[in-house]
């Protein structure tokens, strides 16, 4: 019996992935600011447990409670997976550092990477004694590696999700049941981040033709696709954990 704790369910990647998994017949824990009722019926139709939290995770101090409620609904003989799917994120602001909003910045640093950590310690914690498979899958970007002028704080914030993926591997190696972390790059993915990124100024994003161009060529990932990507590298096992993918990169 497989599990997923999925983050920013209510559209894009975090829908796809969540769609997904449902189709598969596994159970599943959404976290969205907006409940996503089309999720809801897909899972009734299939006749999968799907619970739904509709939170604002930046309410950061709900995180503990959120995660022990959620393992509680775990069934610890009966199950053999369970994934943590750090989804959830914010583009804004666009803009060089130094025109931002000190708001803004807290918030996207926040929902980035505050909470995916916050989300990963209480999964850690309570995931401890269970024997089965575990996973924590850190969604990253291209930006991660690669700086973007006016993309200052997203490439930071995934940047970061990537060492974390590397440093909670070391910490792991040494647990009785270790918690295997992945961070994995999706690709350009058709999402309302790029959506936002078309509508940036051009003073504030410099490499808005870039992305305006991929739309115009069709070139952007369908999230469905990026989805079963995803979800493929979660289920092989010979990506070890700590490992830094970009789906790009991976044979289908």
């Amino acid at each position: 019996m497989k599990y997923f704790i999925i983050t920013g369910t209510s559209s894009g990647l975090g829908e796809a992935l969540a769609k997904s998994v449902i189709e598969e017949k596994n159970k599943v824990f959404c976290i969205s600011r907006r409940m996503n009722n089309n999720l809801k019926d897909l899972a009734s139709q299939n006749k999968t447990l799907l619970w739904y939290y509709e939170q604002d995770l930046n309410q950061m101090e709900s995180i503990p409670r959120l995660i022990d409620e959620i393992f509680s609904y775990i069934d610890h003989e009966a199950v053999n997976e369970i994934t943590l799917i750090n989804n959830a994120g914010v583009v804004e602001p666009v803009k060089f550092l130094g025109d931002c909003l000190p708001i803004d910045i807290i918030n996207h640093i926040t929902t980035n990477l505050t909470v995916p950590f916050l989300l990963a310690n209480e999964f850690i914690k309570k995931s401890e004694k269970f024997k089965c498979k575990k996973n924590i899958i850190n969604i990253s970007s291209g930006a991660a590696q690669n700086p973007y002028a006016g993309w200052t704080l997203y490439c930071s914030a995934k940047a970061g999700l990537d060492m974390m993926t590397r440093t909670v591997n070391l910490e792991q190696k040494e647990m009785d049941y270790p918690v295997r972390v992945l961070s994995i790059a999706p690709g350009i993915v058709n999402t309302q981040i790029q959506e936002k990124l078309r509508q940036a100024d051009i003073q504030d994003f410099p490499m808005k033709h870039k992305f305006e161009k991929l739309h115009q060529e069709n070139k952007l990932t369908d999230p469905i696709v990026a989805a079963t990507g995803i979800l493929r590298v979660v289920s092989d096992y010979t990506f070890d954990s700590g490992s830094i993918i970009d789906l790009r990169n991976v044979s289908s």
